[in-house]
């Protein structure tokens, strides 16, 4: 016995019959403008935090020095290590949006399954158009 049976049966309350939600998939291709809008807004927000990490560093410093404890002069170090990766992060960022709008431009001028079909001259002639003249050794 279920749980919930439990429950109904406690508070006598009707049986229900659950039946699992069902769960759809949704494909969401973003547009150009919402990418570069979530582009804006990764960059900004690694900016302040860049820009706020650069107050907190300066005061730890003065805290380090002042207390020379080696907890306050560990922390120090540690808010530089995250300063670096974010730095990195802002750098991947652009690397990230370039490889992006190569992938799109690279996807809309493939071209897939072409075929051919005619004899090797004729593919020749195609190719050098009438530059070239095909002797044929048949005639």
């Amino acid at each position: 016995m279920k749980t919930t049976d439990k429950l109904n049966s406690l508070f006598d309350l009707p049986a229900e019959e659950s039946t699992p939600a069902a769960t759809s998939i949704i494909n969401y291709n973003p547009t150009e403008m919402e990418q570069d809008d979530d582009f804006q807004l990764a960059r900004t927000t690694l900016r302040n935090l860049i820009n706020k990490n650069e107050d907190v560093i300066t005061e730890l410093i003065h805290i380090s020095k002042n207390s020379e404890h080696p907890r306050a002069f560990e922390v120090t170090g540690q808010l530089i290590k995250t300063q670096t990766e974010i730095a990195k992060e802002l750098v991947g960022l652009y690397k990230t949006k370039k490889d992006i709008n190569k992938s799109d431009k690279k996807v809309s001028n493939q071209t897939n399954n072409i075929v051919f079909a005619g004899s090797t001259s004729d593919l020749m002639k195609m190719i050098n158009g009438d530059k070239a003249k095909v002797i044929d050794v048949n005639k």
